[in-house]
């Protein structure tokens, strides 16, 4: 599930449609989810700007609340029919297979797993329980949209990143691009690929 409701404030156009080798950065990301999973979903209030990839879309559908990944994650949990989802943001690029599937295996029995390293975790490139969907209601409904509220609300398995390193020894799939220079960094990444 890929979470595309971002404002892009730092880019000159929505960041995820920017060219990154032969695709976009939404369509190199695709790319990889799709052939992991079954299905992949874009949560967006922009469906016009995602139209045919290959991806079910997904509204976001609280509203009255401020735009926020939580908010996001809100829509992807509600459009999913499987009892876990893989949650990225649109503007990591770089998620190895490896790292997914890794983490995709240790879901069972949680409701989060989340990558991390002193002090920071990375909810962006997690996998979500379906079953904190009314936790999360509670939380848009109360005004707390952080997703550290979250994660300590809930059962998380917390997953060190170099325990990751042995399926993405770089850690690219914990690299997102918000500003020009995450932007050519991205294109240097990709040419070297």
């Amino acid at each position: 599930m890929i979470l595309a409701g971002g404002s892009s404030s730092r880019m000159v156009k929505n960041k995820l449609l920017l060219p990154l080798g032969g695709f976009t950065i939404v369509e190199t990301l695709v790319g990889v989810l799709d052939g992991l999973f079954d299905e992949c979903i874009i949560v967006t209030d922009r469906p016009q700007d995602y139209r045919g990839l290959p991806v079910r879309i997904a509204p976001d559908l609280y509203e009255g609340v401020p735009k926020s990944s939580l908010r996001g994650i809100h829509g992807g949990l509600s459009a999913s029919h499987h009892a876990y989802s893989f949650i990225v943001g649109g503007d990591m690029p770089f998620v190895v297979p490896g790292f997914v599937t890794h983490l995709c295996m240790l879901a069972d029995g949680y409701d989060l797993v989340v990558p991390w390293k002193e002090p920071h975790f990375h909810p962006l490139v997690a996998v979500y329980n379906r079953g904190i969907l009314p936790l999360v209601n509670e939380m848009l409904a109360s005004g707390n949209y952080k997703l550290n509220s979250l994660r300590e609300k809930i059962h998380t398995l917390s997953v060190h990143v170099d325990d990751l390193r042995t399926y993405d020894p770089q850690l690219w799939s914990l690299f997102n691009i918000n500003t020009p220079d995450d932007y050519a960094l991205a294109k240097e990444i990709g040419r070297a690929s």
